[in-house]
Parts: structure tokens; C-alpha cells; sequence
């Protein structure tokens, strides 16, 4: 299924919530599925500061330099990686400008909607969405928790565990991907996405 027909599938689920949530489909294939994914020469660790954000990089990892992004849709204002090594383990952090707005008031009952639309889209596009989401919150923001399988580039079966959450307009989303099979990164990759998440603040 090409992501145009995912689109137009998507607007007949939910139209409230496409823009938010194709993104996430996106995303992930944009950071998964690229088959040239390298490792920039910065320095490794330390912190990212820009965009209005901050956070810390883990101890040995690097700033992807080069995200060849084959397919791509929403209102994304940025976008950064990070990872350990070359290949599919990795972390993403992107921020889109959503009509939507997420609060810890509202939260809950949107929750089965956006659940509804991500297992929707995953289906369509031969992943699924494991569980129920998780109603979160950090930093005052509020948004959900998924955890994700979708199919990579090459037939390997990617794991991920999104983030998703909203200040305002902008949504934040952390996409904390790992091979499932053969998967030797995947602890590491865990334990980045808690730094990077944990330590993540506006401004």
C-alpha cells in the first residue's frame, strides 16, 4: 500500500486526527526503511540544544548526520537521530505543527480515538500496534505511549516505541526503534530513548 492510498484510508477512519497520526507512519518508515542511514562525525554524547529543545545524548552515541528519507507527509518543523551505530537501531525526536491540541484534561478522552486511528494505519500498512496506549505526561505535557511493530525496508520486523506529546500546537514524537530479530542493540536502544526522553526539555 502506497502512502497516498494510506492517506486517503486514513481520512476515511478519522479526518480529525490524520495529520497528527500519519506522521508517525511516516516517520518511522522515513527512519527505518532508508536504506542509507550513517552515522555523522560529531562529537559523541553530550547535549542537543536547538530548536526550543533540550536533551541529553547517551554516552557513546551520535547525531545522525544523513536520514535519506524516502516517503514523507505532514507538518513537520524538525527533525534529528540518534544512535549507537549505523543501521536500524536508533532513536528519532521530530516536532510537527498539529491542528489538534493535546492536554492532561482532554487526554483520556481522545485516547481511544487516536488508538483506533494508529491500529488502523498500522494495519494498512503491515505493521500492527501492540496493547492498549498510555495516557501520559511530562514536563506538563500530555500525550500517549505505543508500542509498534511495522515491517522495514529490507523484510526485517522493526519494534518501536512512540512517544507522542503535545505544547500547544507542536507535537513532539519519539520513535525508539530496534531489529527484532537479531536485534543485539535493542537493551542499548531502550536505554538511549529513556535518556534522551527523561532528560528532554523545552526551551
Amino acid at each position: 500500500m502506497t502512502l497516498r492510498s494510506l492517506l486517503r484510508r486514513a481520512r476515511q477512519i478519522a479526518p480529525a486526527v490524520t495529520a497528527i497520526i500519519l506522521v508517525t507512519i511516516a516517520t518511522g518508515c522515513s527512519a527505518g526503511c532508508s536504506g542509507s542511514i550513517s552515522i555523522g562525525h560529531e562529537k559523541t554524547g553530550g547535549t542537543y540544544s536547538d530548536h526550543g529543545v533540550s536533551f541529553t545524548i547517551p554516552d557513546g552515541w551520535k547525531r545522525l548526520s544523513d536520514l535519506t528519507v524516502q516517503t514523507k507527509t505532514g507538518n513537520e518543523i524538525w527533525s534529528e537521530g540518534f544512535a549507537p551505530a549505523s543501521g536500524y537501531d536508533l532513536v528519532g525526536v521530530t516536532a510537527y505543527a498539529t491542528k489538534m491540541v493535546i492536554t492532561p484534561k482532554n487526554a483520556a478522552k481522545n485516547a481511544p480515538q487516536i488508538a483506533a486511528t494508529m491500529r488502523n494505519l498500522f494495519a494498512a500498512a503491515g505493521g500492527s500496534v501492540l496493547g492498549r496506549p498510555t495516557v501520559t505526561s511530562m514536563r506538563g505535557m500530555a500525550g500517549y505511549r505505543f508500542a509498534t511493530t511495522y515491517p522495514g525496508q529490507n523484510g526485517e520486523t522493526l519494534d518501536s516505541r512512540l512517544l507522542l506529546l503535545w505544547n500547544g500546537h507542536t507535537e513532539y514524537y519519539f520513535n525508539c526503534q530496534h531489529r527484532t530479530k537479531n536485534g543485539s542493540r535493542s537493551a542499548e536502544v531502550e536505554r538511549g530513548c529513556r535518556t534522551i526522553e527523561n532528560s528532554f526539555k523545552l526551551g
